[in-house]
C-alpha cells in the first residue's frame, strides 16, 4: 500500500467505554457475617455504612529544602483532614460495586472517516471471531478475583473474599480468595473453574452486539478482614485550593471512585516493550530512556502511551503506542497478536483518539 492509499486517523474519533463500573460503597461488619459466596442475602443487614470523620492533628514539617525558620513549626496541611476507620467492634470492611460489560467493541462512537470506521470494525471483528478477546476477558476477570480494585485496602489484610453475583441473582454467585491471585502477572489460577466462568461471562458481554438483554451485569462484593477499628482507604478527592485531605463519600458513606475501580480492572498491559520513558530524577523537564527487564515487568493500566503518572513514566513511546499500532493494523502492516490485544484493550477503555 502506497502512502497515498494509506488510511489516516480521522480528525474526529472516539470510542465508548465497555466496562462501566459504579462507585464502590464501603461498609463495616464482622467476618462471621459475610455469608457464603454472596448466597446469604440476610447477611447484608449486618453491614453498616462507614462515615467520613475529621482528624485535627498537629504534625511536623517534612518537606525537602524548607527554610530553617519554619522547621520547628507545625505543618498546617495535615490539620483538619478527612479520615475513615472501621468501628472498634467491627473487624471487616465490605466493598460493593456493580459492573456492566457492554458489547459492540470496535465500533466508533464518533468518526468522520467512513473508510477508517469500516477498516477498524473489520479488523476488530476478525479479532473477536478468532477468540482474541478471550485473554482480555480472562485478565479483567483475574483483576476482579484478585481484589486489585481494593488498592491500599488489599494490603496487609488477614484474608479477603471476593464474591460476584451475576445479573443480580444471588444463586448465580462465584467466590474467590483474593490472595490466591498474584498482582505481578496473570500466570496463576489458569485452571480455576470459577475464574473461567467469570471470564466467559465478560467475554460474552464484550463480544455481544448490544442487542436487548445481551450486556452482562455483575455485582461485586469484597470482604476484607482487617481487625477491629482498623484504618480504611476511600478515594481521595482532588483538592487543589484548600489545605487538608478530602475523602470521597456518597450519602454519608465512604466510597471509592468508579474511575479508580475501572483503572484497576484495566491494569492488564504487560505487553509493552523493554524501553520506558521517564522524567529525569533531578530535572523533570528532561526525559530519558531506561531499560526494563522481563523479570521486573508488572501490569500497567491500558493507556494510549502507557502512562503511569505516579512513576513519571510512559511505557509505550513511539512505534508501540496506540496511534501507531492502530494505523499499522488497519493498513495491513505487521502487528503482533499481543499488540492487537493492547489496541482492543484501549478501545474497551474508551476515549477520544482523533488525529487532531
Amino acid at each position: 500500500m502506497s502512502n497515498k492509499d494509506e488510511i489516516k486517523l480521522p480528525s474526529m474519533l472516539s470510542f465508548e467505554r465497555k466496562l462501566e463500573a459504579s462507585d464502590a460503597l464501603m461498609y463495616s461488619g464482622n467476618w462471621r457475617d459475610k455469608g457464603e459466596d454472596c448466597r446469604d442475602s440476610e447477611a447484608d443487614k449486618a453491614w453498616s455504612p462507614i462515615p467520613i470523620t475529621k482528624r485535627y492533628n498537629r504534625s511536623t514539617q517534612s518537606s525537602f529544602g524548607i527554610d530553617d525558620t519554619k522547621k520547628m513549626e507545625p505543618n498546617p496541611v495535615s490539620s483538619g483532614s478527612d479520615d475513615a476507620n472501621l468501628p472498634n467492634n467491627h473487624d471487616t470492611l465490605k466493598v460493593d460495586f456493580s459492573l456492566r460489560v457492554i458489547g459492540n467493541v470496535g465500533a466508533p462512537f464518533a468518526c468522520n472517516s467512513p473508510k477508517f470506521e469500516a477498516a477498524i470494525k473489520q479488523e476488530v471483528n476478525s479479532f473477536k471471531q478468532s477468540d482474541g478477546v478471550k485473554e482480555l476477558a480472562f485478565r479483567y476477570a483475574y483483576n476482579i478475583a484478585s481484589g486489585r480494585f481494593l488498592w491500599r485496602n488489599r494490603v496487609g489484610a488477614e484474608k479477603i473474599r471476593v464474591c460476584i453475583a451475576v445479573d443480580e441473582k444471588i444463586e448465580n454467585s462465584l467466590g474467590f480468595s483474593a490472595y490466591d491471585f498474584s498482582l505481578k502477572d496473570f500466570n496463576g489460577e489458569r485452571d480455576n473453574s470459577n475464574l473461567e466462568k467469570l471470564a466467559n461471562l465478560i467475554q460474552k458481554g464484550l463480544t455481544s452486539s448490544n442487542s436487548e438483554g445481551e450486556s452482562v451485569l455483575l455485582k461485586v462484593s469484597a470482604y476484607i478482614k482487617l481487625g477491629d477499628g482498623q484504618h480504611i482507604f476511600p478515594s481521595e478527592e482532588m483538592n487543589m485550593s484548600e489545605k487538608g485531605k478530602v475523602l470521597f463519600q456518597l450519602d454519608n458513606c465512604a466510597a471509592i471512585h468508579n474511575v479508580k475501580i475501572g483503572n484497576a480492572l484495566r491494569t492488564i498491559d504487560n505487553w509493552y516493550g523493554d524501553e520506558v520513558l521517564i522524567k529525569n530524577s533531578q530535572d523533570d523537564k528532561k526525559i530519558e530512556t531506561v531499560t526494563v527487564s522481563d523479570e521486573i515487568k508488572t501490569p500497567i493500566a491500558i493507556e494510549p502511551y502507557g502512562a503511569v503518572t505516579q512513576r513519571g513514566a510512559a511505557y509505550r513511546a513511539s512505534k508501540i503506542d496506540l496511534y501507531t499500532l492502530m494505523r499499522n493494523w488497519i493498513n495491513n502492516k505487521e502487528i503482533s497478536e499481543d499488540n492487537k490485544k493492547y489496541v482492543v484493550g484501549c478501545l474497551i477503555r474508551g476515549g477520544v483518539f482523533g488525529g487532531k
